[in-house]
């Protein structure tokens, strides 16, 4: 159950306020960035392109409250590895 309210939260921040990892790339404004979580799976696959590609948690300020909450799960997803962004 743990994993399915994780994936909603992961689903529902993707939605808030900045457009998708997709339509940034399609406009051009992304090709760094696109593909950065293809080495993941899985849930950690999902916070990673939360926290890197759709929030770009690593341009936004260090108190920023959903990212952190997006650092918190892909650290346990991943058993504590350092998201690529």
């Amino acid at each position: 159950m743990t994993h399915k309210i994780a994936i909603a939260l992961v689903f529902a921040l993707l939605l808030i306020g900045k457009p998708s990892a997709a339509a940034r790339l399609e406009a051009g404004t992304d090709e760094g960035r696109a593909g950065m979580c293809a080495d993941y799976s899985g849930l950690a696959f999902g916070f990673c392109v939360a926290l890197c590609e759709a929030r770009q948690c690593d341009l936004q300020s260090s108190d920023d409250e959903r990212c952190s909450i997006l650092r918190r799960g892909f650290d346990r997803a991943t058993g504590g590895l350092a998201p690529p962004c």
